[in-house]
């Protein structure tokens, strides 16, 4: 495969480095065959190289599903970052990756570049040592890693008419010691005048994850402890009103990872406000279906599980104190799940740059009863660069958690 590089008139000694740094690095992988391409260093690639040298990732993407999917051991590859054995599951990520990298060739569309880079470390009393990330040790999120955010608008002579985004992190997995590919949003929406539709994987609505960005936030919402998912693989609606919003979709189930074992849920959310100008926004959601326990990429359970949950989110800007609360309720697995969730913020300084956080959960599910509190500090050091701190204790773990977060992202290209 030969790698395109733009041609330049004039090199400055910044960009000498750079390119030889890069070369470097990936010098030794552009001289492989596709087929002899590892899955990781195919994401290393990615990164360094479509980011650095201001090329078009959709391409390298769709290089990358091409070379996976046609390799003699491309099950191998694929299950590295989507644990699972099934066709089905190549025809669906080639199909989402390739019909977003149908938007970088879209006539008059804007397009956001943006770059990331997080560092996590802190101490853990259940690991009794340093750990370098947020959450649980199978969690996607917090971790060290590096990543970038791609979001394209497609346009014709009558206006938008579609959007593509593409996120990706190449994060470090402590636990085993290898780079893990995180994928998160990964679709394709296309504007009708009923409402938006969209294909890929990307937010389920359900409850204060359907919208709140918690990307790189060390505080966990209920969709980090088998309540509904921060984002899955399927298709679903959405249609912004004056006064609130409406979104269902149709998905497997399974969290970041795809996999299809009998799994699939429904889920939608109905929202009444407008945050960002009433201050406030309550919402009701509904999810059913047959649900896979999953965490990050991990497989808890083979068992498809019969869920049906309901719920009730509310969030309340007064002024510098922000509230946030969320309430589920229902069945997972023949037996009664509940939890409940409150935030209270406070913002400090001019435009907000610090904000101190306390945050409760209490979730009942399959026999447990767990209390989770955490305590959080976010300071904006400038716009591009975030310093966080986290304190939080878990009941059931009998862990105590420090954790500390340096966080890195920009607009690359516009």
């Amino acid at each position: 495969m030969q790698f395109i590089h733009t041609s330049r008139s004039s090199v400055t000694p910044g960009q000498s480095i750079r390119k030889t740094l890069i070369n470097y690095l990936c010098g030794r992988l552009a001289k492989l065959p596709c087929r002899a391409v590892r899955y990781t260093e195919w994401m290393q690639l990615i990164s360094i190289r479509c980011i650095y040298h201001n090329l078009n990732i959709f391409q390298y993407m769709f290089q990358f599903l091409h070379s996976v999917c046609t390799a003699q051991y491309s099950a191998q590859a694929i299950n590295q970052g989507f644990p699972g054995k099934t066709s089905v599951k190549s025809i669906l990520l080639a199909f989402t990756i390739v019909a977003v990298s149908g938007v970088s060739g879209a006539s008059a569309a804007d397009s956001l570049l943006y770059f990331e880079v997080q560092g996590i470390a802190g101490y853990s009393s259940m690991d009794d040592g340093v750990v370098y990330h947020s959450g649980h040790r199978h969690d996607v999120m917090q971790k060290n890693g590096i990543g970038f955010d791609y979001i394209k608008k497609l346009s014709g002579e009558y206006g938008d008419w579609g959007t593509g985004a593409l996120q990706m992190r190449l994060a470090w997995n402590d636990s085993d010691n290898r780079p893990q590919l995180q994928i998160y949003n990964a679709w394709l929406k296309l504007k009708t005048s009923l409402a938006d539709v969209w294909v890929g994987h990307n937010r389920v609505p359900y409850g204060l994850a359907a919208w709140l960005d918690t990307h790189a936030e060390l505080l966990h919402l209920l969709s980090m402890s088998g309540f509904g998912f921060d984002r899955d693989w399927g298709a679903g609606i959405n249609r912004d009103f004056t006064k609130g919003d409406f979104a269902a979709a149709v998905t497997t189930g399974s969290g970041m990872g795809l996999k299809t074992k009998g799994n699939w849920i429904v889920a939608s959310r109905a929202s009444y406000g407008v945050l960002s100008q009433d201050n406030y926004n309550f919402g009701v959601s509904f999810m059913g279906g047959k649900m896979l326990d999953t965490m990050g990429y991990e497989l808890m359970d083979d068992n498809p599980k019969d869920t049906l949950l309901g719920g009730v989110d509310f969030a309340w800007n007064y002024y510098r104190v922000e509230h946030k609360a969320e309430f589920d309720f229902g069945q997972k697995n023949e037996k009664a799940a509940v939890a409940a969730l409150y935030r209270l913020g406070y913002n400090f300084l001019e435009e907000n740059r610090l904000k101190l956080e306390g945050q409760y959960t209490w979730t009942k599910r399959e026999g447990t009863n767990d209390a989770v509190f955490g305590f959080g500090a976010t300071y904006k050091v400038n716009s591009n660069l975030t310093a966080r701190a986290m304190y939080q204790w878990d009941r059931e773990m009998s862990d105590n958690r420090v954790v500390f977060q340096l966080y890195y992202y920009r607009l690359f290209r516009r």
